[in-house]
């Protein structure tokens, strides 16, 4: 149903997989540009910045496909038009229904993207990945992805206390800092890169471990990351319900 709603619209189509295809450009124009006058950025050469920015444009695909469709506009729709209430009703869990009961098949285009990019930065490095390191990444992936998850279900869960907050603007900027390594920051923002609001799980860590050798505490602490961030998603998701009192009663 998702797909037949896209393709409806055959020009936002068109427009969809140009803007996908410039804004990758973009990122990969500029790393271009700083490498013509470096070999290495924060330790990182041109071929782990390409895995990076591929892994980047890998986990937003996933994101602009499955989550931002549900829950971009939760707080208009689902609070103060009434939508969530019809989902309360319904005899299936409300958060799956309010985060993942939509999607956008035509962003996947951005995974594809994604993926093409990686393949060119695994084949322009110094040496192949290891069993162990693409283990590792496919394994951080999914951990940055519930991380990704679980973050848009917070900032959706605000609604019920404040509906009219925007927060979107915030989120999607912070968002655009996945796309470079944490190494580049200085050290307090590193800190509240990788502790507080976690994007260093999005793309710096599954790249790292995909190129260098693995380390098992890592993929540790990332797996147990995306557990607590979604347990805290789904805790904040109870507590709201807990306050809806119905838009349409």
């Amino acid at each position: 149903m998702s797909l037949r709603r896209s393709v409806a619209f055959r020009v936002n189509l068109v427009f969809d997989v140009l803007l996908a295809f410039i804004g990758l450009g973009t990122a990969i124009a500029a790393v271009l540009i700083v490498f013509t006058r470096a070999d290495t950025l924060a330790g990182w050469s041109k071929a782990e910045f390409l895995v990076l920015i591929g892994t980047y444009q890998l986990i937003t695909g996933l994101r602009s496909t499955f989550i931002d469709p549900n829950l971009s506009w939760f707080p208009e729709t689902g609070i103060r038009e009434g939508k969530l209430d019809g989902y309360l009703l319904q005899p299936a869990p409300s958060l799956f229904l309010s985060s993942l009961s939509l999607s956008s098949p035509l962003q996947l285009i951005q995974v594809v993207l994604g993926v093409g990019v990686l393949t060119w930065g695994i084949g322009a490095a110094d040496r192949s990945p290891s069993a162990g390191g693409v283990v590792s990444w496919l394994v951080l992936v999914v951990a940055g992805t519930v991380v990704t998850w679980a973050l848009s279900v917070l900032l959706a869960c605000l609604a019920f206390w404040a509906p009219k907050l925007q927060l979107d603007v915030f989120y999607h900027s912070a968002w655009q800092l996945g796309r470079y390594p944490t190494d580049v920051f200085s050290r307090p923002l590193r800190i509240l890169l990788t502790y507080v609001f976690p994007m260093a799980l999005i793309a710096s860590v599954p790249s790292t471990a995909l190129l260098r050798e693995p380390e098992v505490g890592v993929l540790l602490a990332g797996v147990f990351a995306a557990a607590g961030a979604a347990s805290l998603a789904a805790l904040a998701w109870r507590a709201g319900l807990r306050r809806y009192t119905g838009a349409t009663s």
